[in-house]
């Protein structure tokens, strides 16, 4: 079923394996890894997470959580979106699910998923248990930005996406796995046995998307992580070659052995490309944002009106068709991942943030007419512009009723690394989805509060979180 297992179970717990060169990492000296971009990143991401979980407070997610599941009421850490205790394993699987509930959260592309909502709750939900300081989570923070970018970098990205597995999951389990046993300073074999709990515990199907499974996946992710560090913490033993073995991570996700990209990956210096994040202008999946600036960009320029357009041809890069598995949604999450939907919905005045996901759109006979004009197509060279292209692109060309075609391409939307959020720009997101969540809660109070956590000798909470906690 799978090659190469012969080397990668020979190789299994030698120190230059994966296992033992993530735990190394994970445990060993790390500042030179946290640059001032490094270090900004984290602060920024930090901002946005919980941003987007405010924002999700009253999605049917959070309720259906909130009613259904134990050990809400106690605790020592802070479910965010209600300010009410929970386990630190508790508030890390609540956290990340909240944080991924809206599609509104940061992405990496060289993991093809979501960083901040499986490292984020981790660390604050275990940094408030413990009074972590801030120094010490933003150091645990790159542990898992870097770790993760290294475990993809051990297989194929786009072939175990292709497959199905969501990796803002599997692969977010053992980066989160890592940040954790640093922030909790984990012993070197205990940290080999986390991952080896880790790497039973990774999963999370892509059929999903669409559901409320999809942002569970990195909630899942989360508490698992919390639970394979507390565990290893606590004397609990898994394989310490788990990642790396003949019956293992690896063999499962992927079956090849690249696995001597980890430990050069964890060598290289920090770069945008790999390392970094892209930020959410639209509360939709990622790979819908370029063909959406694409058409923003057309109808501010143009003043295209829906009734002037006989199609819409949109060309996008080779699998950026693999996500949106929604032609025609039949639900408000399945909009997410419907390049249809978002194309008519912008068209038709919408700005695709949190509000404009709501069941009464879906019957919308303008909205469906609109939609079925609108054609998505791969192709390996782009129509319009240079044929070179880095992660993706997306052209859109809209024909007239006058015959006339107009076509715009995008290929780093606004706040994509390569074309980052301004300051201002992550500010006005983070307040606007507090204004969503909690209409009148004081902002810029919890915003800077949230920027100071970095800063601080003992992390015990937000108590501008606590405040919105219903009374």
């Amino acid at each position: 079923m799978v090659s190469g297992t012969g080397q990668a179970d020979e190789n299994a717990g030698r120190d230059d394996a994966v296992t033992s060169v993530l735990a190394r990492y994970s445990l060993g000296d790390v500042a030179h890894h946290l640059t001032a971009e490094a270090a900004r990143q984290a602060a920024d991401t930090l901002l946005d997470a919980v941003g987007v979980a405010l924002a999700a407070r009253n999605s049917e997610l959070v309720k259906v959580l909130a009613r259904t599941h134990p050990g809400l009421d106690s605790g020592t850490s802070t479910i965010w979106s209600s300010g009410s205790p929970a386990s630190a394993e508790t508030a890390a699987m609540v956290n990340g699910a909240t944080v991924h509930a809206l599609d509104y959260d940061d992405t990496n592309e060289s993991i093809r998923g979501h960083l901040a909502a499986t490292i984020w709750p981790v660390l604050l939900a275990l940094g408030e248990h413990i009074g972590a300081r801030g120094r010490a989570m933003s150091e645990a923070y790159v542990v898992g930005v870097r770790t993760a970018v290294a475990v993809a970098d051990g297989m194929v990205i786009d072939d175990h996406y292709a497959h199905g597995w969501h990796s803002t999951s599997t692969i977010g389990v053992v980066a989160a796995t890592c940040a954790a046993a640093r922030l909790l300073g984990l012993t070197l074999d205990q940290t080999r046995h986390a991952l080896g709990l880790a790497g039973s515990m990774a999963s999370g199907s892509r059929q999903n998307f669409g559901t409320m499974t999809k942002p569970f996946h990195a909630g899942l992710a989360a508490r698992n992580a919390v639970l394979a560090a507390n565990l290893a913490q606590a004397g609990f033993t898994a394989d310490p070659s788990m990642l790396e073995g003949r019956l293992g991570y690896y063999a499962l996700f992927d079956g090849r052995d690249h696995l001597a990209r980890v430990a050069r990956s964890l060598n290289d210096d920090w770069t945008p490309s790999r390392h970094g994040v892209s930020l959410k202008n639209y509360a939709v999946c990622y790979n819908l944002h370029r063909m959406c600036e694409a058409m923003a960009n057309l109808k501010a320029r143009t003043d295209i009106q829906p009734g002037d357009i006989a199609r819409i041809d949109v060309a996008i890069e080779p699998q950026g068709r693999a996500p949106l598995i929604q032609r025609l949604p039949i639900a408000p999450l399945e909009c997410k991942f419907s390049a249809e939907y978002v194309l008519a919905a912008l068209l038709s005045g919408r700005t695709l943030g949190p509000a404009d996901f709501a069941e009464g759109m879906l019957g919308n006979e303008a909205l469906l007419t609109l939609m079925a004009r609108i054609e998505v197509s791969e192709c390996q060279v782009p129509p319009v512009g240079m044929s070179e292209w880095h992660e993706g692109f997306a052209v859109v060309s809209v024909e007239l009723d006058s015959g006339d075609v107009l076509s715009e391409r995008v290929d780093n939307p606004k706040g994509h690394w390569g074309a980052p959020f301004s300051p201002e720009d992550i500010s006005r997101k983070f307040r606007d989805c507090v204004a969503f969540g909690f209409p009148g809660a004081d902002a810029a109070a919890l915003e800077q509060e949230i920027r100071d956590v970095t800063q601080t000798d003992r992390f015990a909470g937000f108590s501008c979180l606590l405040s919105l906690a219903p009374h």
